[in-house]
């Protein structure tokens, strides 16, 4: 069986509702048996929505909070796929959750060569990963956060460095370019492509901000 992740951080936007959303849609797209979980520093609020919380182990803000995924206690070691809590599920998640992952990535949709943690799967202890990043948080923070040569910044910058030695799959390679969409990107505004499994609302407008459309019925 396989474990959908996401990871819900207060004090930002986003709050238990987009877990709920996201939980939902991927029910609707995953026919394969499946557990959900939510690593959040909330965790009432969490399985208040009835979704299964797992508790952060570390304080570390903003997108750095998903370096917890990787954490030995989130236990996340079987085969996992972790969406953002802005992407929308529009499509069947069913191969994506049926291939045997080693690890894999979203590739960045500005810049393709490079990868992009939007959406992520794997398989196998990774806390090495974890480790990396708690040896030094804050002087990583203070590096990653700032554009790095490139355009590279964050998590996905830390997680691609550290990867550097590895080989990692991207969705676009083994799924196809559009598999995991951007809304920007891709041109979503009419809908979704016809082949996306899920589509990504990086930077602005998020699925809250748009009320008319096919937007608010999929992310229902």
């Amino acid at each position: 069986m396989i474990t959908v992740a996401c990871v819900l951080r207060s004090g930002g936007r986003y709050d238990a509702s987009w877990a709920e959303k996201l939980r939902n849609g991927v029910a609707r797209h995953l026919t394969a048996p499946h557990r959900f979980v939510c690593l959040t520093d909330t965790p009432r609020e969490v399985e208040a929505a009835g979704i299964e919380a797992i508790p952060l182990p570390e304080d570390w803000p903003g997108w750095w909070a998903k370096m917890c995924l990787w954490a030995p206690a989130a236990g996340l070691t079987g085969r996992t796929l972790y969406l953002d809590l802005d992407t929308v599920v529009v499509g069947s998640l069913d191969a994506i959750a049926a291939h045997p992952h080693r690890f894999s990535m979203a590739h960045e949709f500005y810049r393709p060569h490079l990868l992009c943690s939007t959406a992520m799967a794997w398989s196998g202890d990774w806390s090495r990963l974890y480790r990396a990043f708690a040896a030094d948080p804050a002087g990583i923070m203070a590096r990653y956060d700032g554009p790095l040569p490139g355009g590279r910044i964050g998590d996905q910058a830390f997680i691609e460095d550290c990867l550097s030695g590895d080989k990692v799959d991207t969705f676009r390679d083994l799924f196809g370019e559009r598999s995991v969409a951007s809304y920007k990107v891709h041109r979503c505004e009419a809908g979704p492509p016809a082949d996306a499994a899920v589509v990504a609302f990086h930077g602005k407008p998020k699925p809250d901000d748009l009320k008319t459309g096919w937007v608010p019925d999929a992310w229902a």
